[in-house]
Order: structure tokens, then C-alpha cells, then sequence
């Protein structure tokens, strides 16, 4: 039986969540670990929140959530500012899209 290919260095380097969380970020997916996760949050919220409000207030609602999280990912050093900077301007855009549907526009 041929034992699993796992790095050597793995063990010797995770000492805490912090270092655990940037093991599989940075080693294994090459930084796009916590930036398909937010995603999923911002589709996974969005479908949740569409059931019970209307699509640009389900939008506010998962760009806002995932704006925050994503300052906190970047606060962190786990994404890059390319990624919180999306969702800033995904939460504005859904702020302008919010008031142009009070207005009847």
C-alpha cells in the first residue's frame, strides 16, 4: 500500500488556525480558497434571502454580508484588495439599485 503524498512540512508549519487557514489558501489552492468562498456565501445568502425579499434587496443583503467578510479576509492577508475592493463596489451598486426601486425607477 503506497502511503499518501502529503507536503513534509505541513505538520512543522501549522501552529494555529491562523497558519492553518494559510496553509490551504496560499499551498494547496493557490489563493483562491477564501475567494470562491465568499462567493459561494454571496450565491448560497442570495438564493436564501430571494425567498422571502425582492431580488435587488436579496442583493443588498449577500453584497453587504460578503463586503464585511471580505474586510475581514483582507484585514487578515487572505485575499488579495483586488477581491474586497469587488464586493465594495458590488455593495454600492446595490445601494444605487435599492434607491432607484424606491423611486419607481
Amino acid at each position: 500500500m503506497e502511503a499518501p503524498i502529503l507536503p513534509t512540512n505541513a505538520s512543522e508549519n501549522i501552529t494555529s488556525l491562523m497558519t492553518f487557514f494559510q496553509y490551504i489558501n496560499n499551498d494547496l489552492a493557490e489563493g483562491w480558497f477564501f475567494v470562491l468562498m465568499l462567493f459561494a456565501i454571496f450565491l448560497i445568502v442570495l438564493i436564501l434571502l430571494k425567498g422571502s425579499f425582492t431580488t435587488p434587496r436579496a442583493f443588498a443583503g449577500s453584497s453587504f454580508l460578503c463586503m464585511v467578510l471580505s474586510i475581514i479576509l483582507r484585514t487578515m492577508g487572505l485575499i488579495e484588495n483586488t477581491w474586497m475592493f469587488l464586493f465594495v463596489v458590488l455593495t454600492g451598486f446595490s445601494a444605487l439599485w435599492l434607491y432607484l426601486e424606491g423611486r419607481g425607477g
